[in-house]
């Protein structure tokens, strides 16, 4: 009896737990978010060299898919200390722009930006004084693999050390990227039969008379190979470049390493690379660091959320500025290699 009546309660348990079960799995879960005010969203860099051009949109709901949203009836003035410089007309895609005003390197430039329903917002930059490459030093350099899974493989990179002399006393912050012009010149030797014509002895002669024209088609290719470094200064490689500063460095001649692999800059004529370091402000450093850092963990559900960096006051995004100092090389690393073509 005792036993039937344990075996009962038993199976009465287990029918509960299978329910509870299938109700869990079924069960589903409402959360319902808020949507906090719009906000006015900036976005840009300027520099010394060209004219301005901002990004001006509005935030949206966390679980809005809709692309950028543009305020296009907003106005968007820019300042020089203090003083009124330009109101930036609006073009397309969210962009105001002042294409006849080129800031000055070493001033502070404040944007600020008012459209009805949203608070005003401003944010302020200054351009920061190029710093000029001293020279770059290149080698080629074969890694060799030969473990069972890539025996018989090697992958080639151009080196490259550019050396750089850091201003001393003051805080500087770098963005080193690369553009390769791989253009070629694609040449045809054509012999062309033009048949000519003379007059004699009362009618008409007609013979092929031979002429060579050398004919050719440039094709263009430009693009921004990927910088690879292990150097000790590198704190982020970001889409735009690689990001440092002179915590380590501060007034020091120093020599940066890094390296492209070599197909990035095959070439049929000759790749010139242009090496270009960016002094940015400390506002467009802190912004692509977080930036960055965002990206990283975004896929990480362990990690700690990265907040991005703002530096626009009642609104959010960044407004930065940098100037540019070039150094040029041309190299020549064939398209086709070892057999090999790349």
């Amino acid at each position: 009896m005792k036993q039937n009546l344990y075996n009962t309660i038993l199976k009465g348990q287990i029918v509960m737990v299978i329910a509870l079960l299938f109700t869990a799995c079924e069960s589903v879960l409402f959360i319902e978010l808020e949507e906090s005010d719009k906000l006015i969203v900036v976005n840009g860099a300027i520099t010394d060299s060209t004219g301005v051009a901002i990004q001006v949109s509005r935030t949206r709901h966390i679980l809005d898919n809709a692309p950028v949203l543009p305020l296009d009836a907003a106005r968007v003035r820019l300042y020089q200390g203090g003083a009124l410089r330009e109101e930036l007309a609006y073009m397309e895609n969210a962009w105001f722009v002042a294409e006849g005003f080129k800031p000055s390197v070493g001033e502070t430039y404040t944007i600020e930006v008012e459209n009805a329903g949203y608070p005003t917002v401003t944010a302020s930059c200054e351009i920061p004084e190029p710093v000029q490459i001293l020279k770059v030093d290149t080698a080629t350099v074969s890694i060799d693999f030969d473990d069972q899974y890539y025996w018989g493989y090697s992958d080639r990179f151009l080196q490259f050390d550019l050396t750089l002399e850091d201003p001393a006393g003051e805080e500087n912050f770098y963005l080193l990227y690369a553009e390769a012009d791989r253009s070629w010149t694609e040449w045809r030797d054509t012999t062309v039969q033009v048949v000519d014509s003379l007059w004699y002895n009362n009618q008409w002669n007609y013979f092929p008379k031979d002429s060579t024209y050398t004919i050719y088609d440039i094709h263009r290719r430009t693009e921004s190979p990927f910088i690879n470094s292990t150097d000790i200064v590198v704190e982020a490689s970001t889409s735009h470049g690689v990001l440092f500063s002179d915590q380590l460095i501060d007034g020091k001649t120093y020599s940066f390493r890094g390296e492209f692999y070599e197909h990035q800059l095959t070439a049929a004529d000759s790749a010139i690379v242009d090496f270009r370091l960016m002094s940015i402000s400390e506002s467009y450093y802190k912004y692509l660091k977080s930036r960055q850092s965002h990206y990283n963990t975004k896929e990480n559900y362990l990690a700690v959320p990265v907040i991005v960096y703002s530096n626009v006051e009642d609104g959010t995004g960044f407004f930065g500025g940098y100037s540019t100092d070039e150094y040029t090389i041309t190299t020549f690393i064939p398209e086709f290699q070892d057999h090999w073509y790349y």
